[in-house]
This record gives C-alpha cells, sequence and structure tokens, in this order.
C-alpha cells in the first residue's frame, strides 16, 4: 500500500464535514543513509540541536506524515525530527483521530538541504578521549592540537567521536565546508594510521596481528586502496620525493641508520607536528616517535608523498 496516498484520500474525504481527520500514523521509518548516519534534531530544522546519531538501517516510530522535508519520530523514548530523504518509511495501520481543521499542516515545502556534518577541532591538547562522557570514565586515547573529529551527539558539555567523548572544553566546532577545506586525503590516512599505537612489531608482519615498519605503511596504505612496495627499499621508488621540510601528514618517512648496503632500512608515517608512527621493534611495537630527534635527524633519507 502507497503510504502517502493512503494519507491524502483520507484527508480529501474528510475534508467535507468541515473537520479535518488526521491520522495518527502507525508506521516505521528505516535510516537509509547508506553508512553515514542521520542526525535525530529538536527541530526540524538542520539548526535544530542534534539529540542522537542514526546508524544506516535503525529503525525509527513515525509520529506523523511528512511536513515540509521532516519527519516527526520516536526513537529508544527519544522524540524529534529527522529528514524525509534519509527516511524509508513503511505503513503498520492508520487510526482517525479528530482535530479542528485549522490545524491541518502546511503544504509540503522545498526538500531541505543535506545535513551538514559538524565537526571539532582541538584547541587544547593534548586531549583525552574517554570511554564516556566524563573525567571518571576510562582514558581511551588522545588529541593533539589542531586534530578534527566528527561529532557524532553533543551531550551535557562532551562531545561523542567516533573513538569515545572528549570535553567540549578544549575543542572548537568547525561546520563541513571548512573541514573539507582543510581535511586532506593525507591527513585521513596519518589519522587512521594512529589506531594501531602499541600493536605489535613482528618481522615481517604486514597485519594489525603484528607489523613490521614497511608492512606497517603497507597495510595502512592498502585500507586506501594504494599498494606500495613491501620493503623499506622499495618504498622509496613510491610516490613522489619530498624534503623533511616539506613533509605533510600522510607521508611516508625513510631512514638509514648506517647500513652502507642497503638503501634504507626503516619506514614510518608522518602524522605532523614533526612526529611519525612506525613500527619499531619487538620491545616497543608501534609508536610515534619525532622526526627531531638525532636519531632520526641524522638517518633520514627522504619522504615520499603517495596522495
Amino acid at each position: 500500500m502507497n503510504f502517502k496516498r493512503t494519507i491524502t484520500r483520507l484527508t480529501a474525504s474528510l475534508l467535507l464535514a468541515g473537520t479535518l481527520i488526521t491520522p495518527a500514523l502507525a508506521a516505521t521509518g528505516t535510516v537509509n543513509t547508506e553508512g553515514s548516519s542521520l542526525r535525530l534534531r529538536a527541530e526540524a530544522s538542520t539548526s535544530g540541536a542534534v539529540l542522537k546519531n542514526l546508524a544506516h538501517g535503525t529503525k525509527v516510530e513515525v509520529l506523523s506524515d511528512l511536513v515540509d522535508g521532516w519527519y516527526h519520530v520516536s526513537f529508544n523514548g527519544v522524540t524529534g525530527y529527522v529528514s524525509g530523504d534519509y527516511l524509508t518509511v513503511t505503513e503498520d495501520s492508520v487510526q482517525d483521530t479528530a482535530v479542528p481543521a485549522a490545524a491541518a499542516p502546511a503544504a509540503q515545502a522545498s526538500e531541505p538541504a543535506p545535513e551538514e556534518k559538524v565537526y571539532i577541532k582541538v584547541a587544547e591538547g593534548p586531549l583525552n578521549i574517554r570511554s564516556g562522557p566524563g573525567t571518571d570514565y576510562d582514558r581511551v586515547g588522545s588529541l593533539s592540537v589542531g586534530r578534527m573529529a566528527e561529532v557524532l551527539e553533543r551531550l551535557d558539555g562532551w562531545y561523542k567521536i567516533g573513538s569515545g567523548y572528549v570535553s567540549a572544553d578544549y575543542v572548537t566546532e568547525v561546520d563541513g565546508a571548512a573541514y573539507e577545506a582543510s581535511y586532506s586525503k593525507g591527513q585521513e590516512i596519518a589519522d587512521y594510521a594512529l589506531q594501531f599505537k602499541g600493536y605489535r612489531y613482528v618481522h615481517g608482519g604486514s597485519s594489525p596481528s603484528g607489523f613490521d615498519c614497511s608492512g606497517f605503511t603497507s597495510y595502512v596504505y592498502k585500507q586506501f586502496g594504494y599498494s606500495l612496495n613491501r620493503t623499506c627499499s622499495g618504498q622509496l621508488d613510491n610516490g613522489t620525493p619530498v624534503s623533511m621540510s616539506e613533509l605533510q601528514p600522510g607521508d611516508i618517512v625513510i631512514f638509514n641508520k648506517g647500513n652502507s648496503s642497503k638503501r634504507a632500512t626503516h619506514v614510518g608515517l608522518y602524522i605532523g607536528n614533526n612526529q611519525f608512527i612506525h613500527a619499531s621493534t619487538a620491545k616497543v611495537g608501534v609508536i610515534i616517535s619525532k622526526l627531531s630527534d638525532a636519531y632520526y635527524t641524522t638517518g633520514f633519507v627522504g619522504g615520499r608523498r603517495i596522495v
């Protein structure tokens, strides 16, 4: 049965009595965002406060018909509004509730613009990432100054991001357009690599069960569709050369620690702020080091830009 056609027929047939009988909907909506999330807002507007982020495939109860491009819905006891562009509605049943004709919603206006994503940028750091919205929760990571992350939910003084929760006291909000303008593919790759800090070093390893240095860089880039040579020396032939002063997040940094028989003996991935992440040794695993450390400055062979 066509959901909207049913509503139209009922409305037209009942207007003659001078009272509009508005169907009280018993319908289910399914979030259809193909991988991203749909924001449940306090008001039927893209400026309304975000109450929750609903993942693709989430089921919600639809409380009203589409009005000005928005559905009034309920999810786990929280009611709000979602854009009709990203909700597939299935009718369950229809009940009639009499209300004055004057209370009928206005005709549907133009479709709302796609929702803008909101990001935060760390103003003071390193900023702790916690497992819940409060300082009593465990620390699960950190973000350095200048790092950005997508906001999944606003809470009382806290933001929920992909890896946990951060305090609103040490960040500023950045709209989607500004984020896209400043966030490069290289930065995305560098941010992805950071999740492997603390993982094991395994000679010959190239997976999260264990990495060696070139296995780590090749694995990270493989997740973004890029194929790197498997050895340190081989990765000197990937991408284009960049000097230490030209390095950008996502570039690979290559070293030779005094072995004259090889072009290179070690490789890592530059993450910005004069730091790089790399699979170091069996003792320490994947760590973050400073390029300014004499050990790496003297052995620096060059950087390579892959993207």
